[in-house]
């Protein structure tokens, strides 16, 4: 078992990017397939940047006992919320949009802690 492996990162468009090859990195190190963890990475970062006012994003990735556990955690307090919607639009999903989530890791969820924690399951995967 590996891990828990964090890298805190500034809220800016480039951290998107610097998110998801940091997750391919570690992933690819513990020998699991990064690619749906660098959606899912990329989605909490930029909720994180759309929604939040928060400077800084910390992305965590921790091995449980169900699997691969991705975590961001940000100073805002207030908890993601499931909204609806149009099929072809660019944005407006959030970090609770329940049908990308739901296909793309096995469980999801947030809490407040001082500010919030988004985590996802991610799905058993190997390179």
């Amino acid at each position: 078992m590996q891990g828990p492996a964090e890298i805190v990162v500034p809220v800016q468009g480039e951290s998107i990017k610097l998110a998801r090859d940091w997750v391919e990195d570690v992933l690819e190190r513990w020998g699991q397939d990064a690619y749906v963890a660098k959606g899912v990475v990329s989605e909490l970062v930029t909720n994180v940047l759309r929604h939040t006012g928060s400077a800084a994003a910390t992305v965590r990735l921790v091995q449980a006992d169900k699997g691969t556990v991705m975590e961001v955690l940000d100073s805002s307090d207030v908890l993601p919320v499931a909204s609806p919607a149009e099929l072809l639009s660019e944005g407006g999903r959030g970090a609770g949009d329940e049908v990308m989530m739901g296909v793309l890791v096995k469980e999801w969820g947030a809490q407040s802690l001082g500010g919030k924690v988004v985590w996802a399951l991610l799905p058993d995967a190997d390179v």
